[in-house]
């Protein structure tokens, strides 16, 4: 796998930054933002009386483009060099690592709600977004686990300062 550039240097962790497993996150990520994106489809089939094709191309298109887009934007992901983590950085609980990640879930519950009440046709859209976003998160996070069980190193990504913090953080080793 050809080595992508990143926009940042990579140092040691710092003890006053934790890490999390990057493993979860993505698995909690990709499975709420895929399940939403598909539950505002099926509210859009089933509770509104647009066609199935007004409904479902909508979110086909946005599915694959964003998908593709995302796809495209993690490939840093795959690339990125990872070193070990330092000894005494502290690990993130798994309990806080699930709450912290469905906290990320809760403003793009709250547009799909919005919008849903103000064009089912833009739902739809948003949701097709989601789920795009969604699966390329499970597509990163078989990666991860294959690559995790390949080098016996679980792989860590270092905590932004807020749950929303963009997702090009380091990411570091610690064997498994």
């Amino acid at each position: 796998m050809p080595r992508v550039p990143v926009s940042h240097p990579v140092t040691a962790t710092s003890p006053g930054r934790p890490i999390a497993r990057l493993l979860l996150e993505l698995r909690v990520t990709g499975t709420g933002q895929a399940a939403l994106g598909i539950a505002i489809l099926f509210v859009a089939l089933a509770g509104t009386d647009i066609p199935r094709a007004r409904a479902i191309l909508p979110f086909i298109v946005a599915f694959v483009a964003v998908g593709a887009f995302s796809f495209y934007n993690a490939r840093w992901l795959r690339g990125a060099p990872m070193p070990p983590a330092a000894s005494g950085v502290r690990v993130e609980e798994r309990n806080l690592t699930i709450r912290r990640t469905v906290i990320t879930l809760v403003l793009p519950l709250i547009a799909v709600g919005v919008v849903s009440v103000l064009s089912i046709g833009l739902a739809v859209v948003l949701g097709g977004i989601l789920a795009g976003v969604g699966a390329v998160d499970l597509r990163n996070f078989i990666w991860v686990r294959d690559r995790e069980g390949t080098t016996g190193q679980a792989i860590y990504r270092e905590l932004g300062k807020s749950p929303f913090s963009g997702g090009k953080r380091p990411l570091y080793t610690r064997p498994m």
